[in-house]
């Protein structure tokens, strides 16, 4: 793909992971502070089936929290794709390539992070509780600051906007790329190679850094998956009925849950080596395989999903915002007025305004402090 292309579908899917983890995190309103301790319980009697839109929706409900994992796998193919390249051929610098992504990242982490300082501080007066996670110290503050909270530095548990541990890993990814791109993985082969190699890392230090390590392997799965869909590319005009048939047969037999069992008994029987995070028929079947089916159908219809591209540009932002939020509408609950979450009105008025903030957040915040940022510090 050329540089001007841009990949709507993927966007979108990123969207979609982003309101599955929300989904995941709408059981937070269910939680109450046991007596005498520190830890969240559920409300007595709480059962998932009884929110809104469950038979839906329950999928998300139960498993949405695996879409991180799905970001990583993203974040390694839209980054080969668009920056590997520029990296080798030394056509973008560690500085500007920095820039381009702190910018992108920082304000809204920043900004996220000042709002749930002051809304756990609001929270706690109020309730002499935190809202779910209760390691609001200046620790964890500083560890969040810097962005390096999930680095191996903390100590506590999770607090302040904890969604934002998947960016500390996100960064660090960002930094070990440029580094492998200025001199590995130039073709299908190494890619493969490089994915081995952190996969092996993996099963060493899952028990001590594995989110890191965890975070590695998924990155250069989307990274060898990248270079898997630029093979088939080059192939599509010569042998493109045979690679979509093939493609659909695939999908077929992935999706239709054909391999699930074998690959669950295969997992079980593996999981003292791989542990218990890594699902191998989840991560490294099916997330490529959506982002190739998305990719190919992208490369024949270069405009599919540009008309609803506000979905794609504000998925980060709906994964930064909602914890907020939660804090506002948990409040409200608590202090001026009780909310049944069960209903089905009070789940789409709580999904307007993830929606809603998140727009403007990204239209008057995000979108022009990026533009400013990189106007004044990236040089030429």
């Amino acid at each position: 793909m050329n540089k001007v292309d841009r990949l709507y579908l993927i966007d979108i899917a990123r969207a979609i992971a982003a309101i599955c983890v929300v989904l995941q995190h709408y059981q937070h309103f269910y939680y109450v502070r046991a007596e005498q301790s520190a830890s969240h319980f559920y409300v007595d009697n709480f059962s998932r089936d009884q929110q809104p839109f469950y038979n839906l929706i329950e999928p998300a409900y139960k498993f949405g929290a695996v879409a991180v994992q799905f970001f990583f796998v993203l974040s390694g193919y839209i980054f080969f794709m668009y920056y590997r390249k520029k990296i080798y051929e030394k056509s973008i610098n560690f500085k500007n390539f920095i820039i381009l992504r702190l910018s992108r990242l920082y304000p809204l982490h920043l900004l996220t992070l000042l709002l749930m300082l002051f809304f756990q501080k609001i929270y706690f007066y109020l309730t002499s509780e935190y809202f779910v996670y209760n390691g609001n110290n200046l620790r964890n503050f500083l560890l969040h600051f810097f962005l390096i909270q999930e680095w191996g530095f903390a100590k506590s548990l999770k607090g302040f906007n904890a969604p934002s541990w998947s960016i500390s890993i996100e960064l660090l990814l960002y930094i070990s790329f440029f580094l492998v791109s200025l001199i590995f993985i130039k073709n299908l082969f190494q890619s493969l190679l490089a994915l081995i190699i952190v996969f092996i890392l993996y099963l060493f230090t899952q028990a001590s850094i594995g989110n890191i390590t965890l975070g590695l392997v998924l990155f250069y799965l989307g990274g060898f998956t990248f270079y898997l869909f630029d093979f088939l590319k080059k192939k599509l005009n010569t042998k493109r009925n045979l690679i979509i048939f093939v493609l659909v047969i695939i999908d077929i037999i992935v999706f239709g849950r054909f391999l699930n069992q074998i690959f669950l008994e295969w997992q079980m029987s593996l999981t003292d080596l791989i542990g218990s995070r890594l699902m191998l028929l989840l991560f490294f079947v099916k997330f490529p395989l959506i982002i190739l089916n998305l990719s190919i159908i992208q490369h024949y219809f270069k405009n599919i999903g540009k008309s609803i591209q506000i979905f794609g540009d504000i998925s980060y932002t709906i994964y930064l915002v909602h914890i907020p939020l939660e804090v506002i509408f948990a409040l409200v609950n608590k202090k001026i007025f009780s909310i049944n979450f069960d209903n089905n009105l009070i789940f789409l008025l709580y999904f307007a305004s993830v929606f809603f903030f998140s727009i403007i957040t990204y239209k008057y915040f995000e979108l022009p402090l990026k533009n400013y940022l990189r106007k004044r510090l990236i040089f030429r």
